[in-house]
């Protein structure tokens, strides 16, 4: 079988598989925020030559003019090898190019060669959507610089339900090699580049959630996903490379990985509240990640309260018909004049647009309601309601869409009310507001507030803070103090649950709504 797109193979077809399954085995990764079931659509493939029978996922999530074209599911797509004569485009967009915010402005002028008689470090974040990695001078206690990339464990699913299911549905191996192929090319890419010697790579350390870390060390899933929700380890526990990374020739390098709370608070929050000062702050603040996962930390150097909420995947294009990554061409910023009611979009790279990214999500439903087009409850004018709201030729913002964001948007800002309540304090009297993550980074705090998001009081106090938990893995190489706090740090806090929470459910259905909207 011929495949086209960037990526140009010619792939042997030995057994009856689903197209995907044969892609993924030749690192040709697809996304799929359904996790494989056939009903995000996401992952689309073209038959150029030879033939591929219409399933009814295919019905329902293409057009009868798709379908006439050669337009299939990969997920769906069944092939045997008698069809090994077959030929198909991938039609998803590339994400190879993903903007992930790193760490800090790096600090060092290294440009050519390590110096040898230096002690150099890898940090890693690992999230659910993107992955980041810092090359460490330990010796100097300086950022060199940092790669991310997608982490292709997406071909699963989007969120970290998907992937704890694929793995308790026997895929835990594949979820494992993926994630270490993810990491090493980054890694290599990084000492490659920098002409770091092996013997000089001393220390590896790892953040992320906990369901990542599980999946990269190979540890069971079966319980991370039922009640009580148990963690077969979230301890800062030290490792060699061969064991994590599966690299013998990293045979120097101590790997950590850092501390976690709970299941569904992992270490990148424990890396983001070391990196934030939390633990030592004398003032009250508030740190939430904007990722999947929502999770979020309240507190001062005497108390830390934690929680997460089951965000989705929206606020990084996932389950949104027309999402995409942070990737060129992926509508970033919108305006629509109220009058024409025609929008103005910005493009990543200011390229042709190629879909909606989390922060064009946020934007299109601020500007909708400005506009008059979207109403209190999400409903859409009679005009755009059937077929959405065209920002660009063929990518719309639809109905559907506005519900997506509604979830994800309803179940972070009253994750964050609870939150607050429960330390006992008002919004207002909170000291400042950091806002971690990627998307973070690039979001319109106004617009934020516009649609609920964020409480409007927070934007005298609210800061974009980046990657922290890329930040607290660099300070576990360069802060001599980090490895011992952070273990205390995740020990201290106390998780608050919302899933049996009534104030969580009442403000949940409120801020369904979006009734923040300033109208000007």
């Amino acid at each position: 079988m011929k495949i086209y797109g960037k990526k140009k193979a010619e792939i042997s077809i030995v057994k009856k598989c689903k197209v995907s399954e044969l892609l993924s085995e030749n690192n040709i990764y697809m996304p799929a925020q359904c996790g494989g079931r056939g009903v995000c659509g996401k992952c689309r493939i073209k038959v150029k030559s030879g033939t591929l029978p219409i399933t009814d996922a295919d019905r329902k999530c293409l057009s009868e003019k798709e379908l006439s074209e050669g337009i299939r599911l990969a997920c769906m797509a069944e092939v045997t090898p008698d069809r090994d004569a077959l030929e198909i485009e991938v039609q998803w967009n590339d994400e190879e190019d993903i903007s992930a915010v790193g760490g800090e402005e790096k600090s060092s002028t290294l440009s050519e060669n390590a110096d040898p008689t230096h002690k150099y470090g890898i940090a890693i974040d690992i999230g659910s959507t993107t992955l980041a990695v810092t090359l460490v001078d330990i010796t100097n206690k300086a950022e060199i610089d940092t790669l991310s990339s997608i982490n292709h464990q997406r071909s699963f699913g989007a969120d970290v339900v998907s992937r704890i299911q694929a793995s308790n549905d026997g895929h835990g191996a594949e979820l494992r090699k993926i994630i270490q192929n993810d990491l090493n090319r980054l890694i290599d890419s990084l000492t490659e580049k920098y002409r770091v010697p092996k013997e000089n790579l001393t220390n590896i350390s790892v953040a992320g959630n906990t369901t990542m870390q599980h999946l990269l060390m190979g540890y069971s899933c079966e319980t991370l996903g039922v009640y009580p929700f148990e963690a077969v380890s979230l301890k800062k526990e030290d490792f060699t490379a061969e064991r994590v990374l599966d690299r013998e020739d990293l045979d120097t390098a101590v790997v950590t990985i850092l501390p976690g709370v709970t299941t569904y608070v992992g270490a990148d929050i424990v890396s983001g509240m070391y990196a934030c000062g939390m633990h030592s702050s004398e003032k009250t603040v508030l740190l939430v990640d904007l990722g999947t996962n929502g999770e979020m930390a309240i507190g001062d150097k005497n108390r830390i309260l934690v929680t997460s909420t089951a965000a989705g995947p929206a606020f990084e294009g996932g389950n949104i018909s027309c999402g995409t990554g942070s990737i060129t061409g992926a509508i970033c910023n919108v305006e629509i004049d109220k009058e024409s009611k025609k929008p103005r979009v910005t493009t990543i790279g200011n390229a042709e647009p190629v879909g909606i990214c989390g922060t064009g999500v946020i934007e299109t439903a601020a500007e909708l309601l400005k506009a008059e087009i979207l109403d209190d409850t999400g409903m859409l004018d009679e005009d755009w309601f059937d077929d959405g709201y065209e920002l660009a030729p063929g990518i719309s913002f639809t109905e559907k869409d506005i519900r997506e964001l509604q979830l994800a948007k309803s179940a972070v800002r009253s994750g964050m009310e609870v939150l607050i309540a429960r330390y006992g304090i008002k919004p207002e009297e909170l000291d400042a507001v950091y806002i971690a993550g990627g998307f973070g980074h690039f979001l319109n705090m106004e617009k934020a507030a516009d649609i609920g998001l964020i409480p409007r009081v927070f934007l005298q106090k609210v800061k974009a803070v980046g990657n922290t938990s890329l930040k607290g893995a660099v300070l576990a190489l360069t802060d001599d103090k980090a490895l011992r706090e952070m273990p205390q740090i995740a020990k201290n806090a106390e998780e608050i649950s919302l899933a049996s929470d009534t104030m969580f459910s009442e403000l949940y259905m409120e801020y369904m709504m979006f009734d923040d909207i300033v109208q000007s």
